[in-house]
């Protein structure tokens, strides 16, 4: 078995859709490898089987012919049911999960966002997970946190004000997305699924920035206040809804304050030949001056349909160990040697 120190996240090129699985260093039993999984579309059919074909090989890798191996897909999460990140799931599932055979069944918990949805395909794959009963169904939100060894997932969104609302007042799917923080000793990612106005506006609600106060000198006007803590700040963001303008502020950047950007979107060209009606709008040209107006170096921005699968390192500090991208697809005969090159 191949150890892992890092913390490592796979941002999957699965061109216009969302696929991320999170590597968490070694913990627990040896020979063990854990991991978590978020979304599982794509636009395109054909393109919604990358992910499955993505970690099969990954975990055959870390395998390395180790018969003793074992690895946990600690949970598999959904942001919201759209097609576009949900696509694949169901192939997902039936390739990791046996509700027969609890050794067979590498998946330990479903985390779902909790809105109810017309979705006749999503719901049919949500009775197939509540059925089998080795894998936990969450229905995650706002300030949850759970630990995976010395890596630490905080939920910030959906929050449970909006939750409350989703039968009742028009919440709209984008908005009901799972977003998360993912600390890892002083590294910090955002992770935004397709997260809108509404979720982002709850979220800097319920995530203040914390300010230092000395009652004393406050009440007699003698002491300034000072920012001194921001929870939101992060060293990377996975930008929401794929770079669109509906995803992103200029006051909401301003706050999560990032250094690095992974937008999961296709290609200009990809969307010129496949997608003609979303030309341009994938990322925005809004989102990229925003990205400008915030002097977000460019090389610091990462698009998977122009550079292809991302793979990001962190050791525990407040900067990436390590960012490589790889324009190769699973299916082709040279993903593992580059996977491994890029993986070291």
């Amino acid at each position: 078995m191949r150890q892992n120190d890092y913390l490592k996240l796979h941002f999957v090129n699965v061109n216009h859709g969302d696929a991320t699985i999170i590597e968490f260093p070694d913990y627990g039993a040896p020979k063990t490898a854990h991991f978590g999984v978020i979304d599982f579309g794509a636009q395109r059919y054909e393109d919604r089987t990358i992910i499955t074909q993505y970690m099969k090989k990954l975990i055959n890798f870390r395998k390395d012919g180790d018969i003793s191996f074992n690895y946990r897909i600690e949970f598999a999460c959904v942001t919201h049911p759209h097609l576009d990140h949900y696509g694949g799931l169901g192939e997902f599932i039936a390739t990791f999960s046996d509700k027969n055979n609890a050794n067979n069944n590498k998946i330990n918990a479903f985390w779902d966002c909790g809105f109810r949805t017309t979705e006749a395909d999503y719901n049919e794959i949500l009775v197939q997970i509540s059925e089998n009963d080795h894998i936990t169904f969450v229905r995650t939100a706002s300030g949850s946190e759970y630990e995976f060894g010395d890596t630490r997932i905080v939920i910030l969104a959906p929050s449970i004000d909006l939750r409350n609302r989703f039968d009742t007042h028009g919440i709209k799917k984008n908005d009901s997305s799972v977003v998360m923080m993912i600390q890892y000793g002083k590294s910090c990612i955002i992770l935004g699924g397709d997260a809108q106005f509404a979720s982002w506006g709850k979220s800097t609600e319920e995530f203040p920035t914390l300010t230092r106060i000395k009652f004393v000198q406050d009440s007699l006007g003698l002491a300034e206040k000072k920012e001194t803590t921001e929870p939101l700040n992060c060293n990377l963001l996975r930008i929401s809804h794929h770079g669109s303008k509906h995803g992103s502020s200029l006051e909401q950047l301003e706050r999560l304050d990032p250094e690095h950007i992974v937008i999961p979107a296709g290609s200009a060209d990809w969307y010129k030949q496949k997608q003609k009606n979303w030309k341009g709008k994938f990322p925005h040209p809004l989102v990229k001056k925003i990205l400008d107006t915030l002097k977000i170096p460019k090389k610091n921005i990462h698009i998977t349909g122009d550079e292809g699968n991302i793979i990001v390192r962190y050791s525990g500090a407040n900067r990436i160990s390590k960012l490589r991208s790889f324009d190769v697809n699973p299916a082709d005969s040279g993903f593992d040697a580059t996977l491994q090159n890029c993986w070291q």
